[in-house]
């Protein structure tokens, strides 16, 4: 299934290359599209990063605009799937008229849309997409967040120096789940310190039963889990039914509340790194401002897709009114020369691949609520 899914969006790139290859030199619009899985098994974090986008708009446009602009939005359903997002974004490239895309959400569909945005010369910042393959993907792309690498290295230092002998990997199948569970495998294995198992499953599973009964003989001292909040809840509820001991290790897509809700006490003792760089209870002002605004209008604490959305947004704007100009290429520009944005997901920084390096802490949950491992 994984290697079907990998030529799937290899097909799509090549197909995007080619039909898709034309070139928009001289957009001036100030449109920001805006590429997101609005429904689908990813929906819920599209509709996450909407609001922050929402939220981000309306800040630009009440203070004066882009050089005394209204800047408009364009928003498209990806539904975390490739073909559907390129078809998206030569939509809001050749219609539309974009000059930028924030998006997507999900990886597998950024590696294909950054092929179209790149032929087009068209500025495209993805707020959560992690995988390796991004780092390369052309002058034009970005990305907020950082690369999988960085994560999965971390989890699998954290657990090779914690003295654990015997690991487990679970992990989504697909290009989050399959990518960060290698690195993590990588980073851990040595003479005396073995994966016994990387297995994958499909999201919305009904149970994890059967997998997690295969694993339990195996009496493994550490698992890591690479996958969302709700399906890694459910993962952690059925084990502690089976008597499953070991420690968990998770990723950063897990600090949800949501997450606490559904997994309740089997939540206890789980820990994962965070390289997002969002922190919810910052005294940094930038952040401040943001979360008050966000949950007075939206009534909720936001997490990392909404910040990283907004920092995304908010980033392209920057650029639009430093340089006085919405074009692509100049919105390109200024993003390699502007050094570091302080952003409510800390300081950004691109370097040369456009990729953005934070530091990695690790977190705990202690007492129902998401604490820093001491």
């Amino acid at each position: 299934m994984r290697y079907k899914k990998l030529y799937k969006i290899i097909c799509v790139i090549f197909i995007a290359s080619f039909i898709y290859g034309c070139v928009n030199e001289n957009l001036q619009s100030g449109k920001i599209g805006i590429l997101f899985p609005m429904t689908g098994d990813a929906g819920e974090y599209g509709v996450k990063g909407r609001k922050a986008i929402e939220l981000a708009l309306n800040e630009v446009n009440n203070a004066g605009g882009v050089n005394g602009k209204v800047v408009e939005v364009v928003f498209e359903d990806s539904k975390a799937d490739p073909s559907v997002g390129v078809t998206a974004i030569q939509k809001m490239i050749s219609i539309d008229n974009v000059s930028a895309v924030v998006g997507d959400i999900v990886s597998s569909v950024s590696i294909p849309a950054a092929t179209v945005a790149e032929k087009n010369k068209v500025v495209m910042i993805a707020p959560t997409s992690s995988a390796p393959a991004l780092t390369h993907a052309g002058k034009f792309i970005y990305r907020v967040w950082p690369s999988d690498l960085l994560e999965g290295s971390a989890a699998g230092r954290f657990a090779k120096d914690k003295g654990f002998k015997k690991a487990v990997v679970i992990h989504l199948n697909n290009d989050y789940g399959n990518q960060i569970a290698d690195i993590f495998k990588k980073s851990f294995e040595s003479e005396n310190q073995k994966v016994l198992i990387n297995d994958a499953y499909d999201a919305k599973r009904a149970s994890y039963r059967g997998m997690l009964t295969k694993l339990k003989t195996l009496n493994p001292d550490v698992i890591y889990i690479a996958g969302y909040y709700e399906d890694t809840a459910q993962i952690l509820l059925e084990a502690k039914e089976l008597g499953v001991n070991a420690q968990f290790i998770g990723a950063t897509a897990i600090e949800d509340n949501k997450f606490l809700e559904l997994a309740g006490n089997s939540a206890e003792g789980i820990v994962y790194p965070l390289a997002s760089g969002f922190d919810a209870k910052s005294n940094d002002q930038n952040t401040i401002k943001f979360v008050t605004a966000f949950e007075k209008k939206y009534g909720y604490e936001p997490g990392w897709v909404e910040s990283h959305c907004y920092d995304a947004f908010m980033l392209i704007a920057n650029a639009m009114k430093k340089t006085g100009k919405t074009d692509g290429e100049s919105i390109r520009q200024y993003l390699d020369i502007m050094g570091i944005y302080n952003g409510v997901t800390g300081q950004i920084k691109f370097d040369a691949n456009g990729d953005v390096t934070k530091p990695v802490i690790f977190k705990t949950v202690k007492g129902g609520k998401f604490v820093v491992l001491q």
